[in-house]
């Protein structure tokens, strides 16, 4: 039954790890979106405003695409609710990285306690990480692609586990 247990916290620490990881990417590219949208949106608003000051007629359909950026871009943002986007991931990914240390934390530290104990623990992590997935965020499957290579290719592993400057005292 221990190892059983065991076992199923290991498998949701590795769920918190690619579920975090994935949204961190994902998060990323939305500030980027964000940013984008409104930096294109300003320096649309921007060059519209400056041929207009000038007095120029030359490129006049260039300047009112320039304004119709300035003024569509910043839109499309608040449209697609990007800043709520952006709050929601940023607070899943965060619950979903703090679970991956607590399951981490009971497959090493608490399965050493007597079973009805650590089934205890274990319940109130298996809890908290069907709450955790109850908003059913979706970021694209790329990132999920990402997060995964990511994770494979070493990223996330402990340098404490015996190499690191951690292990061996060097740390500055």
């Amino acid at each position: 039954m221990k190892d059983t247990l065991i076992s199923e916290c290991a498998k949701e620490e590795e769920n918190a790890l690619y579920t975090s990881t994935n949204f961190f990417i994902w998060l990323r590219i939305l500030k980027g979106l964000r940013a984008a949208l409104w930096v294109g949106g300003a320096t649309g608003s921007i060059l519209a405003a400056s041929h207009i000051v000038r007095g120029a007629d030359d490129g006049k359909n260039l300047m009112a695409a320039f304004a119709l950026a300035g003024v569509l871009l910043p839109g499309i943002g608040k449209a697609l609710k990007i800043d709520a986007m952006i709050r929601d991931y940023a607070e899943a990914a965060a619950k979903f990285k703090n679970l991956h240390g607590e399951f981490r934390r009971a497959r090493l530290v608490w399965s050493h306690k007597p079973l009805a104990d650590f089934e205890e623990e274990a319940r109130k992590l298996f809890k908290a990480m069907n709450d955790a997935r109850k908003p059913s965020l979706t970021p694209p499957e790329w990132c999920f692609k990402l997060a995964q290579r990511k994770i494979k290719a070493g990223h996330y592993d402990h340098d404490a586990g015996g190499t690191g400057p951690i292990a061996t005292g060097d740390v500055p």
